[in-house]
């Protein structure tokens, strides 16, 4: 905050406070609700980790042998995922939904050990019971699975279009459980190997570029993909039908990466010559984004996927970007608000290819590390890459929108606490991207900006191909920067909801040189039932005249 002393009057939160975006569908990175289903049983409910799952077994790489047929009603899977195991059991907790598995085994040492599969929990918690213990050390887990495309835009999911059939994914934030059994949560972050089976005429894209193809049976062809650079389980995508793909002129090497980036634009059949907007005016986001990380874009391909039916605006998948499609098909008929709503949402994806793609938070409570930074730095890319356009006052206007709901006895705080499954959802709505763009504006502005950009390049540096939580942020925040002061004022803000109101006096002493006291409170509603209490860490400069 900023205090500028002509009037005495208090300009909060310079660079704007709080925003709202109260997403209706077309924010980034949403989950629509999931179906609701009985839990087992009140005595076995005591024991599932409905939360997060325990690190007794955890992955270390996955390979991932699909076979996707939009025209049909299901798909199969083969996975096979290599684990480490803490200590002996012959219990393992993981997550799978809706999948009918055929057959699943731990190996070990040459062993194979029979294990039967169970899912426990709606939510998607399942269990492996083995038929005999597993020793700690190295092990596989292998599944053998099919199940039905999804219904509900959620998962790997089934979309018509022009009467022919796709399949297309949504996973974040738990919808990949729905694709194939894992560790479904953004901790465990590994390498994934990924091969899909797919009819011969048929175009397949997932997260990294194809390395070679073989025919796999009559009309049938098999996919296999570079390995992944380490993900979490939601960041994996897929796109599988008679598909559109256009190439666009490769990323040139820039200062701070020194190999092209191949990059295109995908559409449903037909549709491909309307993506030539968005290949023209992606090239300025990316380079925008690595000039400001000092961090080159982190995956091996970048593709932006147009896709007819999505639940949510966008969603940052590693390499491989999807969005409405309504956001990617223009041209020159196109209005000014169609091409400046795609240079504003791709921007905000862009952005979350480092934070949350390449930094990943370690679950679901730290969420605004990936949705507050990929809404405050899409909208600084935005800005610098499209001056023309009128996006420098974005953070501003939501930071007045959020006050809001920010201001109510209901709001909550940005870190808020993820206790179950059913909690992540309401992690995704303005005060996490909004508010917290705002409060990120906020102590660059106190830091300086070059400053702030020191502590983001040292996190950036610090995490790559990592996870990280709050305190992993503040600690590079105040080491990068140089100033360790800001790690509790920055808590302030994330720990307790509402909007500081602060209050400024002037004090006029006869013989003595002024002085300006301060107080703050939570601002309220007239007739609010909120608590007047809180206390936060306010950065505060004062200019005198005179």
């Amino acid at each position: 905050m900023q205090l500028q002393e002509k009037t005495n009057v208090l300009r909060l939160l310079a660079g704007g406070l709080l925003a709202c975006l109260i997403a209706v569908g077309v924010s980034a990175c949403e989950k629509p609700a999931e179906k609701k289903a009985q839990p087992r049983a009140s005595q076995e409910e005591e024991a599932i980790p409905t939360g997060q799952l325990g690190r007794n077994v955890a992955p270390v790489h996955y390979d991932l042998d699909l076979t996707i047929d939009p025209r049909k009603a299901r798909f199969s899977g083969h996975v096979t995922i290599a684990v480490n195991i803490a200590s002996p059991t012959r219990r393992i907790w993981l997550h799978g939904r809706h999948l009918t598995v055929h057959e699943a085994a731990v190996v070990q040492n040459g062993r194979r050990i029979p294990a039967s599969y169970d899912e426990v929990h709606p939510t998607g918690v399942a269990r492996l019971d083995l038929a005999a213990e597993a020793a700690a050390g190295s092990a596989r887990i292998e599944i053998t699975y099919d199940a039905p495309f999804n219904e509900a835009l959620e998962g790997l999911y089934k979309v018509v279009d022009g009467a022919e059939p796709y399949a297309f994914t949504q996973f974040e934030a738990t919808s990949a459980r729905l694709a194939f059994p894992g560790f479904d949560e953004p901790a465990f972050k590994v390498p994934f190997t990924i091969t899909v089976t797919a009819p011969e005429d048929m175009t397949v894209i997932t997260n990294t570029p194809e390395t070679r193809a073989q025919p796999a049976g009559p009309g049938l062809v098999r996919h296999h993909f570079q390995e992944t650079k380490p993900l979490p389980t939601y960041l994996i995508a897929f796109a599988v039908g008679h598909l559109d793909v256009v190439e666009g002129k490769p990323l040139p090497p820039t200062a701070v990466r020194d190999h092209a980036v191949p990059l295109r634009a995908i559409a449903t059949r037909g549709k491909g010559a309307r993506l030539a907007y968005v290949l023209a005016h992606t090239r300025p986001l990316v380079e925008t984004l690595e000039r400001y990380f000092g961090v080159a874009y982190p995956y091996a391909k970048l593709d932006l996927i147009a896709v007819p039916d999505f639940a949510a605006g966008a969603m940052e998948n590693a390499g491989a970007i999807t969005f409405r499609e309504q956001l990617l098909l223009i041209d020159d008929n196109s209005p000014y608000q169609l091409k400046r709503a795609f240079k504003s949402v791709a921007a905000h994806e862009l952005a979350h290819q480092w934070f949350g793609d390449l930094v990943t938070p370690k679950w679901w409570d730290d969420i605004w590390l990936n949705e507050s930074f990929a809404t405050w730095m899409g909208n600084k890319a935005v800005a610098r890459a499209f001056p023309q356009d009128g996006f420098e006052n974005a953070i501003l206007n939501g930071a007045l929108r959020v006050m809001a709901a920010d201001e109510l006895a209901s709001a909550r705080q940005i870190r808020q606490p993820i206790r179950s499954n059913h909690d992540i959802a309401t992690a995704f709505d303005g005060i996490t991207y909004q508010k917290g763009a705002a409060v990120l504006a906020m102590f660059e502005s106190y830091l300086g900006e070059e400053a702030f950009r020191r502590g983001i390049q040292e996190h950036m540096k610090r995490f790559a191909h990592g996870v990280a939580d709050v305190h992993d942020f503040l600690d590079s925040l105040a080491a990068g920067s140089g100033h360790p002061e800001v790690k509790e004022a920055f808590a302030s803000f994330l720990f307790q909801p509402g909007v500081p109101l602060v209050v400024a006096e002037r004090l006029c002493k006869a013989g003595a040189a002024p002085e300006v006291a301060l107080a703050q409170r939570r601002f309220r509603p007239i007739g609010s039932q909120a608590p007047a209490k809180g206390l936060w860490q306010i950065p505060v400069c004062v200019r005198a005249k005179g």
